[in-house]
């Protein structure tokens, strides 16, 4: 049956390769492409008599523990951070307190939209509200580098996708670890604590990590060698930090990824050269992870989902929003009136409240739900309805908006 699956997967990946040239000159997301021909080749094939082979714990595992740090580090390893560190407050605030509270209330509104407190309760709502808190901005990003928007705003927005990313995927874990234990269940105090202490120890991992590979980058002058320091550099500070000290491994990859990726920019420009192998390879890299995301969802996506849960994915789009809004337009006049911080004008704003799309990260965590969650179908199609939101809506309505306000 896996075999199946990787048939079934890297035809459509195939497929969808031959289209893109295609897609670029229509203004339909690509990732939007990738989702619908999911669905019709699961349709067809499942409609054919054949089993798609795909098994919740067989990918649960294949998309924590490799296609997220996959995502998490090409971003992290093409960051300015030279550029990311002069606005790191904003890209905090936004990432990590202004994450948590959007969490919150996108959860409890959920909950009290659904108002069925046994069957989908508070926890689980918390666990939606984490997912659809986590943003991507892929798209939005390549827009901006073709009309030539400020490197600033490119900044704050990929910035704080990028952390908010890697706080709700610890978030994620707690919640999950919550839900699965729940004779022993966290206080308040002891989640916080525990998520300091994770977020800490990962964030030592990545240093000690980034600045080893670091050395290594540069003493191995082969392009090849460069290439597969820069696997291990992802590959290893998640398994010591997931395995060996049980702290966040995402945290960890996030840290190497952005001190690897800022060696190799100096490197670079000591040496005068371009663009390097290592970098293209993570391009691909992120590439092909964001395909199987996307496929998978589209895969997963079943008609009844639509029939059953079409209010849920109404009301999940509603609360995101809401919550989207609240963090932006409330978190950023706090931003501007600390001392020392360049001003974060209104039509940036604009563009960080639209430009919060949902996307692979989002998908993956979605995907990786563990079925004795309760509810964890609804919890799926309102992640799943946020994301095909954003790729019919948000996205296509993104560049006049952008052309408008900038």
């Amino acid at each position: 049956t896996m075999t199946a699956a990787m048939i079934l997967l890297l035809s459509i990946a195939l497929l969808a390769a031959l289209l893109e040239p295609w897609v670029k000159r229509t203004r339909i997301p690509f990732t939007a492409v990738l989702v619908i021909l999911g669905f019709v080749g699961s349709e067809v094939w499942t409609g054919l008599g054949y089993d798609t082979g795909l098994r919740w714990d067989s990918f649960r595992d294949i998309i924590l523990h490799l296609l997220v740090p996959i995502l998490v580090f090409e971003s992290a390893f093409h960051m300015p951070t030279r550029l990311l560190m002069r606005n790191w407050l904003p890209v905090f605030v936004l990432a990590v307190p202004a994450l948590l509270i959007s969490a919150f209330i996108c959860g409890y509104l959920l909950f009290i939209g659904i108002g069925y407190p046994q069957a989908f309760p508070l926890l689980t709502a918390l666990l939606a509200g984490i997912i659809l808190a986590a943003t991507d901005p892929v798209a939005v990003v390549s827009m901006f580098k073709s009309i030539g928007a400020s490197p600033r705003l490119t900044a704050l927005v990929e910035g704080e996708s990028l952390f908010n990313d890697a706080t709700a995927v610890v978030c994620f874990s707690l919640v999950i670890t919550a839900l699965a234990n729940r004779e022993s269940m966290l206080s308040w105090q002891g989640a916080s604590w525990q998520f300091i202490a994770t977020v800490g120890g990962g964030v030592i991992i990545g240093l000690i990590s980034g600045y080893a590979f670091s050395l290594f980058y540069r003493l191995i002058p082969s392009t090849n060698g460069q290439a597969v320091i820069s696997l291990l550099a992802m590959m290893l500070p998640f398994y010591i930090a997931e395995h060996q000290f049980h702290v966040s491994g995402i945290i960890a990859v996030l840290i190497s990824g952005l001190w690897l990726g800022e060696s190799r920019r100096h490197l670079l420009n000591r040496s005068k050269k371009k663009e390097t192998f290592t970098s293209h390879l993570w391009e691909l890299n992120g590439y092909i992870a964001n395909v199987i995301v996307f496929v998978l969802m589209g895969v997963t996506i079943t008609l009844d989902m639509f029939q059953e849960q079409w209010a849920a994915m109404l009301l999940g789009i509603g609360a995101a929003s809401i919550s989207r809004g609240v963090v932006v337009y409330g978190f950023t006049p706090l931003i501007n009136i600390l001392p020392k911080q360049e001003k974060i004008p209104l039509n940036y704003q604009h563009v960080m409240m639209w430009g919060g799309l949902r996307g692979g990260v989002g998908i993956a965590l979605a995907l990786s739900i563990p079925v004795t969650v309760p509810a964890w179908y609804t919890v799926q199609a309102i992640i799943y309805g946020m994301v095909l939101f954003t790729l019919f809506v948000q996205a296509p309505l993104m560049p006049p908006l952008i052309k408008k306000t900038l």
